[in-house]
């Protein structure tokens, strides 16, 4: 019990600094959100407020790399998906400028709405018309040499650290596109935020995640998509495995 109270505490804490901070660079945000060319300076001082709120949390995140990305090439990538700190680690650690894609429910959480109003893409799965609307949007982004993260498994859930299975618009996107995908294994954000959110609490510690080599697509055609999709999930699933007990 008194384990679970210091937890809730830290969380409390993690909170005041997410709030803090973000109010200081509100305003430098807005600036920087108001016309597209300037958005990679967004994501770079979104790597700030990120590097602010972690540490003085207790958080450590590390980079493995398999092979680190090359910062002039687009890419698609796709991380395992078992806590909002992945949308942290991910923004601190991946070199290169990307836009989040990502569910819309995430636009009613203070911090992330006037992101997924400009720079990040928000999907609407209950609706046919609003998801492809957003795939099109990921598509002129890429087209336009911008990298796309998607959590292929589409959210939380309440599955971990177990991978649930992957939907196939990161794939589809990437052959259409024919650029390479990242798979990415976060490995502790899970038992550093148990059950997706705060309600557990917040568990200091280390925050790794392993880029893996790049798999090209080019030469794909749309109907390997999910050849594609089954070799990023068993890549993503056996790193899983050599470092949670599952």
């Amino acid at each position: 019990m008194k384990f679970k109270v210091v937890r809730l505490l830290w969380a409390v804490w993690f909170l005041t600094l997410f709030t803090i901070v973000f109010t200081i660079l509100y305003i430098p945000f807005i600036i920087l959100l108001s016309k597209p060319k300037w958005y990679p300076l967004a994501h770079k001082l979104r790597k700030i407020w990120g590097y602010c709120i972690v540490y003085p949390s207790g958080l450590f995140p590390k980079v493995i790399y398999e092979e680190k990305p090359d910062i002039k090439c687009t890419y698609i990538f796709c991380p395992n998906h078992f806590s909002y700190l992945d949308i942290i680690t991910t923004t601190l650690l991946i070199p290169n400028y990307f836009n989040f894609m990502a569910k819309d429910e995430l636009t009613k959480i203070m911090g992330f709405k006037i992101f997924f109003k400009t720079l990040d893409i928000p999907v609407n799965r209950k609706s046919i018309k609003k998801s492809h609307e957003a795939f099109k949007q990921a598509d002129e982004r890429i087209k336009d040499g911008t990298s796309i993260l998607v959590f292929p498994e589409g959210g939380i859930k309440n599955s971990y650290p177990k991978l649930s299975s992957f939907k196939s618009g990161a794939f589809r996107l990437a052959i259409e596109n024919q650029i390479p995908i990242v798979p990415i294994t976060i490995i502790d954000n899970w038992k550093r935020m148990p059950g997706g959110g705060f309600a557990n609490g917040l568990h200091p510690g280390k925050m790794r995640m392993i880029i893996h080599r790049a798999i090209p697509t080019l030469g794909l055609k749309p109907e390997q998509k999910d050849e594609l999709k089954e070799k990023v999930f068993g890549i993503i699933e056996t790193e899983l495995k050599k470092n949670i007990k599952i």
